[in-house]
């Protein structure tokens, strides 16, 4: 099964009967009644008005009363969006079934109903009671089974994104974007939440209805948040309360950095990044198995992209192969604007959270997958000021940071557009390569007459990119035209050549052709480009030290193997990877 099939399983299963269960669902409108004062709804201490085509809601109460006023005054926007996740959701299923083979659909059939009551059990086990107590208030009001808000509670942590923190002439910038492949089902359900909780501090919520956790929030003593998923390779069981309702903790209790110590705990396998105007500063907790180690600003300003960010955390438990292009190119970009930055705006946030530029190809790559931070899977972008109580946000799949900006001051309780969507969104040739690379992402690269059809519709589009050109050149090669794969390779150099990729590519194609001089020749001009990073660079030498071995060239074969357990060692090693780091380790005993 390969890994997309194995995504869409798990999330199947995470989310399963769905559709019965909404059936099975209580409906609250004989039990409750909204009052409308002035437009705006009303139950309780709470009240929801309507801005831009965004809902606000203010809760205030205990954990139930806020829970209840939520999920009344919510009610109609969380059937729609629980309704269009079962539709979601069997769409999915038909894909699973389509592409598995039967016997793991009869296997996946079965198994459901005792998968999802081993975890329904374990959800509730894990939530804190006051938190159980707010979900049970929201299931109230609304009428959605507990069962399915626990679901979408727990079932979030596949949700990537990047964030970044810096510190200009006294002034905190906090800027984020919420990434996913179905983050654009998500980006449909905008949600501006203020919580009162008795007793807690106050904080907004700029999330995503029906889900009541905190994706990116800020508190009354201006202490800010955002998290993501650190990709790991670790496997070991989490048996954390509540993984995502932490986060709330940390907003309800915490008003500084020493409070966020003692409190990042518990959790389980995130990259929480925290901003603190009481300090005047923030940090990065890297939170894995419940280990937790902070990392502070690094000359005033800091980033995560989807991987541990401190070093001793990444050795424990990222691989070299969890560093992909996504996250290189992130953290470039990243890197280069923040350290330049002598005076950072509003307005350069959002050109950085919209940045779709391969590197330092600028204006030459058009909206890329993968190509750099705001991309297709980006839902949601915010950029907070809490020195000047201002909260900016857009909502909206593909490339959400190109949607319409909201300037909301949640002191003066204030909402504008800040900036109209952008432009390029409805060019033609990029809606055409939107659309191309949707379907992409469906071809099944062993039917010979699906992969010859995409390849003519690369060749017909008038977007010509990294991604086209990349996939273009190994569908042609896998189609058996050498020729023409040759051809489109050595437009990847033409048009990219400081990017390693493309000659690899050229690399690949001589070594299998057994021209072993011009494969060594590209093998090591892609270890001297500029745009690289070390997970390919680590393929090279694989690449160079099996060439050497095979025209009897043993010492250098040896020494390339000696620079890839160099990358092996300075990260975790996978289990399925220690049999390749051994029989290296042995062939570099023989002399």
């Amino acid at each position: 099964m390969n890994k997309t099939i194995s995504f869409l399983v798990l999330f199947v299963i995470t989310l399963g009967f769905l559709s019965f269960t909404l059936n099975c669902a209580v409906s609250s409108e004989d039990k409750y009644e909204i009052e409308i004062k002035d437009g705006v709804k009303c139950f309780g201490e709470g009240h929801v008005r309507y801005r831009e085509g965004i809902p606000f809601i203010y809760l205030k109460g205990n954990s139930y009363e806020i829970g209840l006023q939520y999920g009344v005054l919510l009610k109609d926007e969380m059937k729609h969006f629980f309704v269009h996740m079962d539709s979601f959701e069997n769409a999915m299923m038909a894909n699973v079934y389509k592409e598995s083979p039967w016997y793991q659909d009869i296997l996946i059939w079965i198994s459901t109903p005792f998968v999802i009551k081993k975890k329904m059990d374990s959800f509730r086990k894990r939530v804190p009671k006051d938190y159980l107590e707010q979900l049970r208030g929201i299931s109230e009001g609304s009428g959605i089974p507990l069962n399915d808000i626990l679901k979408v509670t727990f079932g979030s942590d596949w949700l990537s994104c990047s964030s970044f923190i810096i510190i200009v002439n006294g002034r905190i910038i906090h800027g984020r974007n919420a990434d996913h492949g179905v983050i654009d089902f998500f980006s449909r359900y905008p949600l501006i939440a203020h919580y009162n909780k008795d007793g807690k501090y106050s904080y907004i919520d700029i999330g995503i209805i029906g889900t009541p956790f905190a994706v990116t929030g800020i508190n009354e003593h201006g202490l800010t948040l955002s998290w993501s998923q650190a990709t790991t390779s670790t496997s070991k069981p989490f048996e954390g309360k509540g993984t995502m309702l932490m986060f709330n903790r940390i907003l309800e209790e915490c008003s500084n950095l020493s409070d966020v110590d003692e409190i990042s705990k518990n959790v389980d396998r995130f990259v929480t990044m925290i901003g603190s105007l009481e300090d005047l500063s923030g940090a990065v907790y890297d939170i894995v198995d419940q280990k937790v180690v902070k990392t502070d600003l690094r000359n005033s300003y800091i980033y995560t992209t989807n991987r541990c960010v401190s070093q001793s955390m990444r050795q424990e438990y990222n691989s070299v192969f969890d560093m992909d292009w996504f996250n290189s190119a992130r953290a470039y970009t990243y890197e280069k604007s923040l350290s330049n930055s002598r005076r950072f705006t509003i307005d350069d946030a959002i050109r950085l959270l919209s940045n779709t530029d391969f590197y330092d190809y600028k204006g030459r790559v058009p909206l890329y997958e993968g190509g750099n931070i705001n991309n297709r899977g980006t839902g949601s972008s915010v950029v907070i000021d809490p020195q000047n109580t201002m909260v900016y946000f857009a909502y909206g799949a593909p490339y959400a940071a190109f949607s319409r900006w909201i300037r909301y001051n949640y002191e003066t309780d204030e909402v504008s557009v800040y900036r109209n969507e952008d432009e390029r969104l409805h060019d033609p040739d990029v809606v055409e390569y939107i659309e191309l690379e949707k379907r992409w992402k469906d071809v099944d690269w062993d039917n010979n007459e699906e992969l010859l059809q995409m390849a003519h519709e690369i060749e017909q589009t008038s977007a010509e990119n990294f991604w086209t050109l990349h996939n273009s050149c190994w569908a042609w090669y896998n189609l058996g035209d050498s020729v023409k794969a040759k051809a489109i390779i050595n437009r990847q150099i033409e048009k990219y050549p400081d990017f390693l990729t493309s000659y690899t590519n050229m690399g690949f194609f001589y070594m299998y052709q057994k021209r072993h001089d011009e494969a060594i020749e590209y093998y090591k001009k892609a270890l001297d480009v500029r745009i690289t990073n070390e997970r390919k660079q680590m393929y090279c030498y694989e690449q160079l030290a099996a060439i050497y071995a095979e025209i009897g060239d043993e010492a250098k074969s040896r020494d390339c193997y000696s620079r890839v357990l160099e990358f092996y060692k300075r990260y975790w090693i996978p289990k399925q990877s220690m049999k390749e780091v051994n029989r290296i380790e042995a062939l570099q005993k023989i002399e």
